[in-house]
């Protein structure tokens, strides 16, 4: 899995809300905003969401995700990763933490729909 941040075409209906778009591959993941971020849900997506959390899901429980999210600074400037899993998440930091130009380290943890 590998996550990317496109920014947004002027045809995104999030154009103006958001900053980026998260993806994995060509899946959209989520959105990245200056708050934090929100998950993607199309028309279809709501459609079908709505259809299956009626027949098979108690009302106002979706399907999420977790997403989290690494903030640290290297030489001084702020960067950010997105891992999906927690396992892999752990790996990097710890390989991270071992460098001394790397500090600031810390993770949040979102929950995104699935």
């Amino acid at each position: 899995m590998h996550l990317s941040y496109e920014k947004l075409g002027q045809d995104d209906p999030m154009y103006g809300k958001a900053e980026y778009k998260v993806m994995d591959g060509m899946q959209p993941v989520c959105y990245k905003t200056a708050e934090g971020y929100l998950p993607i849900v199309t028309a279809g997506q709501a459609a079908n969401t709505a259809d299956k959390s009626e027949a098979s899901k108690p009302a106002g429980k979706p399907d999420t995700q977790t997403l989290y999210v690494l903030t640290f600074k290297v030489n001084g400037e702020a960067e950010e990763m997105t891992f999906k899993s927690k396992k892999k998440l752990e790996k990097t930091l710890a390989f991270y933490k071992e460098k001394p130009f790397i500090s600031d380290f810390e993770t949040t943890e979102y929950q995104i729909v699935a």
